[in-house]
């Protein structure tokens, strides 16, 4: 008999083990994606960010991609990304995609606290928007600790074509940088410990 409460008492910690890990991984899992589309004369525009709900320190993604339904094709002369100067570029990132595979964008890429812009004029490669062909201009940020906390900070987009120019810098999506937390609603240490019934004897 002690041998089978020793071995229940195993499993009932062993499952509550579990459901702490569980409850601390989903409390990490923070990642919040969102995006914006507009359409104007020129283009459709998709603009998405891998996280609007980041923390201080971590790496986001933003992809803006262009489509277009109808002929002729547009030639992508250069594109700017518009952030917030917390973020910081991350060196090497802006990345150009027509379908054919990423391309690099530097060394042909300015880059300014509130923007990069990639001039593709001066690339070994042209850009052109075709019909059912979507293009995406990539490029990833750090999150810096001067970033206002709880705030939507605005992002966008500009660019020009052979078919003319769109200047969409606020149009989003907004970034909203986590409050400092304990890592964004994870279980403190002390919690699972009292969860697996590790913690301090009284």
């Amino acid at each position: 008999m002690t041998h089978r409460a020793t071995r229940h008492g195993i499993a009932v910690g062993a499952a509550t083990a579990a459901a702490a890990l569980t409850l601390l991984s989903t409390g990490t899992a923070h990642a919040a994606p969102d995006s914006v589309t507009w359409t104007d004369r020129v283009a459709s525009v998709t603009r998405t960010v891998s996280d609007a709900s980041p923390k201080v320190g971590d790496t986001i993604t933003v992809t803006t991609k262009f489509e277009r339904s109808t002929s002729p094709d547009l030639q992508l002369n250069w594109v700017k990304d518009f952030h917030d100067a917390c973020l910081t570029y991350v060196s090497d990132s802006a990345k150009l995609d027509d379908g054919t595979g990423a391309k690099g964008v530097e060394p042909y890429l300015e880059i300014r606290p509130g923007f990069i812009a990639g001039d593709f004029m001066a690339t070994s490669y042209r850009v052109f928007v075709k019909a059912a062909a979507p293009v995406t201009f990539t490029a990833q940020y750090t999150v810096g600790a001067s970033c206002t906390r709880g705030t939507p900070l605005s992002s966008g987009t500009s660019y020009l074509g052979s078919l003319g120019k769109g200047d969409y810098n606020s149009y989003g999506p907004f970034i909203t940088v986590a409050k400092d937390s304990d890592g964004g609603g994870g279980v403190s240490t002390g919690s699972l410990g009292s969860l697996l019934g590790t913690g301090s004897s009284k």
